[in-house]
């Protein structure tokens, strides 16, 4: 199998993050040549977005969130599915709230990283969306070193990631830190970060930030 992945793409690093987790042996490649929207890559996810997931059998698996559920059902140790079933539900909510809530802003406000096509009114806006998208995975956090439960789970890989790009675009625009704001979200931040997986993908993250 491999894993078709941009390093910055908060999508793509959830999946990565599973596979570093359970120790998959599965390849991670940038899209073919000529990108997403390449015949190459729409033969096999026609939505043209990252991540793709090629099985063994050439079948092409698209989005994070079944991605993550197919490695669960596939490869069940070691398992990142909480067993408890309102754990399994805050977790699939981890990967919900940020789709809606967060990334929207993160998209606009990276479309104006360029002070030259920055509108203030917008912005403003954009980081109270954000603000708001982060307290409610505040809310729902279960206050421990970990998202929900004991243990790692999907519900890690589904927020760390998207954390890391939060924290960066606040970063580059020289926002106060919108993290340290919430509580709960800050103390599992700075726990986060200190784990060796999690640490990896965030640096990948940050790599690709700075090339860009």
């Amino acid at each position: 199998m491999k894993l078709y992945s941009v390093p910055l793409s908060p999508f793509a690093a959830r999946v990565r993050l599973s596979i570093y987790r359970k120790g998959l042996d599965i390849e991670i490649v940038p899209p073919p040549a000529g990108g997403i929207k390449s015949d190459a890559y729409l033969a096999l996810n026609p939505t043209g977005q990252i991540p793709t997931l090629v099985l063994d059998s050439g079948f092409g698996l698209p989005e994070s969130a079944t991605i993550l559920e197919y490695l669960e059902d596939a490869f069940p140790t070691p398992s990142l599915r909480p067993i408890d079933p309102l754990d399994l539900a805050r977790a699939r909510l981890f990967l919900r709230l940020p789709d809606f809530h967060i990334l929207p802003s993160v998209f606009t406000l990276r479309a104006m990283r360029d002070p030259a096509k920055r509108d203030r009114e917008v912005m403003k806006t954009q980081f109270e969306a954000l603000d708001r998208g982060l307290s409610y995975i505040d809310r729902y956090l279960s206050g421990d070193p970990w998202a929900v439960g004991d243990r790692a789970s999907i519900a890690d890989c589904a927020i760390v990631p998207v954390i890391n790009v939060v924290n960066l675009i606040v970063s580059n625009f020289g926002q106060p830190d919108l993290i340290g704001r919430h509580k709960k979200l800050d103390a599992y931040w700075q726990a986060a970060k200190t784990d060796e997986i999690h640490a990896k993908v965030i640096a990948e993250q940050v790599a690709a930030l700075a090339r860009t």
